[in-house]
């Protein structure tokens, strides 16, 4: 079973969830939100939880040993200050040659990062109720999205806020996961958060009583005079497609004239769940398209058997669009089944594998890429719109949906944005 969402490195995670948890490292799940985005698994299927890597011989690795060794020695020998542990100087070499490479979504968890993520499996999670995102090229974590009545939200956290220490430790040189790991705990308890704002001139803090966040999967309502039928769906964990048809089963009773499927921030998931939604919505055919670093091609598809197959559908995306959530909408722009209104998605279109190594941190490694059914590659990139409508802070200020409003007209009318 494939896992495509919220991760480290962009993915997306969630600090604090109480539904919707699809596996274990989590923050929200195997794929992650707090996904979560989103841990990947492989699409060979398989459990999330990963098997201990052995150690290998440094000859085996490739790596130089003897000059790594003499940098080591020359450093205990003449560096005026204490050496760390050889714990942290391993987790240091070993992240450094992750980070080597180039891919934020290739990245090592130490041991007592690791740790706190395997403590909270339980499928309840507690935390500020935030949604955390990497940013490129060193930036840091930033939040990017705070659930309504969230302590986030109460504190006076907002989203666009980069994270720069938890509780005293800094945080700039650390990954989505382990940030996640740290701002993460029971209920009742308290994190305080030193943020960077872009509108404050220097960073400040906030205390955060954290607590127990339950974001329902989806949400519906009619719109346009009751004429259009709206449902948005959070992520792609285990329960979404089953959701997702109930509802959907409710609102096509009432023949609307339009369907709006909401993707706006949705981190990811679980790829059978991509395809479960996507049955829904399209026709029987190639849904997406799988590839290894060898080349190795794997197609998925869809069946015939969809409820919403016919009515004039849009989709909504932004940024924070990732993963299995622009799996599908990569596939129904595709497929010319729907448009999509807003903003250019996320990019992500990698799948990470966990890996637990022997000193108990664990190894997340980009093994495939996936491709839209036409054979779009939107890693890095994203999925642009049909119709670019913008979402600014004064818009969400003022309590205003242009995005929403274009798709309500679009499916009224057919006057394009």
């Amino acid at each position: 079973m494939s896992l495509l969402g919220l991760f480290i490195g962009g993915l997306i995670f969630v600090t604090g969830l109480a539904v919707g948890a699809v596996g274990a490292s989590t923050l929200r799940a195997e794929n992650a939100a707090v996904t979560a985005p989103p841990v990947v698994a492989p699409s060979t299927g398989g459990s999330s939880a990963a098997t201990a890597v052995p150690s290998t011989s440094a000859t085996s690795s490739g790596l130089n040993q003897t000059l790594m060794n003499d940098v080591m020695s020359r450093l205990r020998k003449q560096w005026y200050g204490d050496i760390p542990s050889n714990d942290a100087l391993t987790d240091g070499a070993i992240r450094g040659m992750v980070n080597s490479l180039g891919d934020p979504f290739t990245a090592y968890v130490e041991p007592k990062y690791a740790k706190m993520l395997e403590d909270d499996t339980s499928g309840s999670f507690e935390g500020i109720g935030a949604t955390l995102k990497q940013l490129p090229n060193g930036g840091g974590v930033q939040i990017i999205k705070v659930f309504d009545g969230s302590p986030a939200q109460k504190a006076g956290v907002q989203a666009g806020d980069i994270i720069q220490a938890v509780d005293g430790v800094n945080v700039t040189n650390l990954n989505t996961t382990e940030v996640a790991a740290l701002v993460r705990g029971k209920k009742g308890s308290a994190v305080t958060l030193k943020l960077l704002r872009a509108d404050s001139p220097k960073a400040f803090e906030l205390k955060i009583t954290r607590g127990t966040i339950v974001i329902p999967v989806t949400t519906n309502k009619v719109l346009g005079d009751g004429k259009i039928a709206y449902i948005s769906l959070y992520d792609f964990s285990a329960q979404a497609s089953t959701q997702m048809k109930t509802d959907l089963a409710k609102l096509l009773k009432d023949n609307p004239k339009g369907l709006i499927l909401d993707l706006r921030d949705n981190p990811g998931g679980l790829l059978s769940q991509a395809v479960d939604v996507g049955d829904i919505f399209l026709k029987k055919g190639v849904f997406v398209i799988e590839r290894d670093y060898q080349g190795n091609k794997k197609e998925t598809s869809t069946t015939d058997a969809g409820i919403a197959q016919d009515v004039p559908l849009v989709v909504l995306v932004n940024g924070g669009s990732a993963s299995a959530a622009e799996i599908l909408a990569g596939a129904i722009q595709d497929y010319g089944r729907g448009k999509l209104i807003g903003e250019t998605t996320y990019g992500k279109g990698s799948v990470q594998q966990p890996q637990t190594l022997s000193n108990g941190g664990q190894l997340r490694v980009t093994i495939e890429h996936w491709f839209t059914p036409k054979d779009r590659a939107i890693h890095g990139t994203g999925i642009a719109p049909d119709f670019n409508v913008p979402l600014t802070a004064d818009d969400r200020t003022a309590n205003k949906d242009p995005q929403l409003d274009a798709a309500v007209n679009y499916l009224l009318t057919g006057k394009t944005p």
